[in-house]
């Protein structure tokens, strides 16, 4: 009985993972931040981290703002992703299309999130962040050096992060 319940349980859980390796389709319930979501699969609700990108920290400079652009751009609205997997801390990977357009670069383009070089070499993204800071979008109104990327900001304590993350002066 115990080892029925086991083989069940497993089979359950690969199923799920198939579901979300497809090509897939869910609404959007929450926007955590500029590049972490809760999308609705029927009754499921799941935590999706976009992949390729890497946007503002919610308490970092500029954090409120991309999470309102990306509020705007999806909230409530039935979105189509790519799974790849989960990262460490649970969240299911994946590329997001909203009105058939790439979020990520969506993101990139308008100054709201900066490419994760250390996961992506995605020569449109690339473009995509050349072309906003050219422009001086989004956090990129004062300039390439005025904002610090939140993998930077994640390590910094709060000494450095004063004196290294302050943005437009």
């Amino acid at each position: 009985m115990v080892r029925d319940l086991k083989i069940l349980l497993i089979i359950s859980g690969c199923l799920l993972c198939v579901k979300l390796s497809a090509n897939d389709s869910a609404r959007v319930t929450r926007v955590k931040d500029g590049d972490t979501y809760v999308l609705r699969k029927g009754n499921t609700d799941f935590t999706v981290r976009l992949k390729n990108v890497d946007a503002p920290e919610s308490k970092q400079q500029f954090g409120f703002l991309s999470t309102v652009y990306v509020s705007k751009l999806i909230s409530g609205k039935v979105v189509k992703y790519d799974s790849t997997g989960k990262d460490f801390y649970g969240r299911v990977l994946a590329d997001i299309w909203v009105n058939n357009q790439r979020l990520d670069s969506i993101l990139i383009r308008n100054g709201w999130a900066w490419q994760y070089l250390q996961y992506s070499n995605d020569s449109i993204l690339k473009n995509c962040m050349l072309l906003a800071l050219q422009e001086k979008k989004g956090l990129w109104e004062c300039g390439a050096f005025s904002v610090c990327p939140p993998s930077l900001w994640r390590g910094y304590n709060l000494k450095y992060r004063n004196k290294y993350c302050n943005g437009c002066k």
